[in-house]
């Protein structure tokens, strides 16, 4: 009988470290919470990022970025992932767990830079400062659809911005989203 358990135990064993990846992101995904409060930007977030400053992307259901198709994931600062919210109001990404910036433009590029390249930003410099036109690869120049353009649309804390990424000056715990918008 001890001769049969061996290589059951063996088996056992082996199973169970290949599986632990799986089980620690399953636990992990039970175990996050997000802020339920519709009045406030982080509303959807992970209620660890509630006093934290975070940058979302939201992508268009016609053209949805590869990785982030299934609800929105929500990247640490560090660039781990917390968790995907399948209850958010749409895909893509946010990346939170920030504190300390003063401006909107360094933060977007390293808000963007921990999610090793997914949600690269392309972006040109004018007269009225950076424009952004492209953020994961999706360039807001080049859609189509029943509209005349599409541009990225920033909104700072649930409002429209009434300034550019190079001009938003940032307090601690706020958000910025970024979506598609047409004219």
């Amino acid at each position: 009988m001890s001769n049969e358990l061996k290589p059951i135990s063996v088996i056992a064993v082996i199973v169970l470290i290949l599986l632990a990846p799986t089980i620690r992101d399953a636990l992990r995904e039970e175990a996050a919470t997000y802020v339920s409060d519709s009045e406030s930007s982080h509303d959807g977030l992970p209620e660890s990022w509630n006093n934290s400053q975070v940058m979302c992307v939201l992508f268009p259901t016609d053209s949805p970025h590869s990785n982030f198709n299934s609800g929105v994931t929500m990247i640490e600062a560090d660039g781990s992932t917390y968790g995907v919210n399948t209850e958010f109001n749409g895909t893509g990404a946010c990346v939170g767990g920030f504190t300390g910036y003063t401006e909107g433009m360094p933060f977007l590029l390293d808000a963007t830079n921990a999610t090793s390249g997914d949600l690269d930003v392309g972006y040109d410099v004018g007269d009225w400062g950076p424009y952004v036109h492209t953020i994961g690869g999706l360039n807001a120049n080049n859609l189509t659809g029943n509209f005349s353009g599409a541009y990225w649309e920033l909104l700072h804390n649930g409002e429209y911005s009434m300034v550019g990424i190079g001009d938003l000056i940032m307090s601690e715990a706020d958000v910025i989203l970024w979506r598609i918008g047409t004219w």
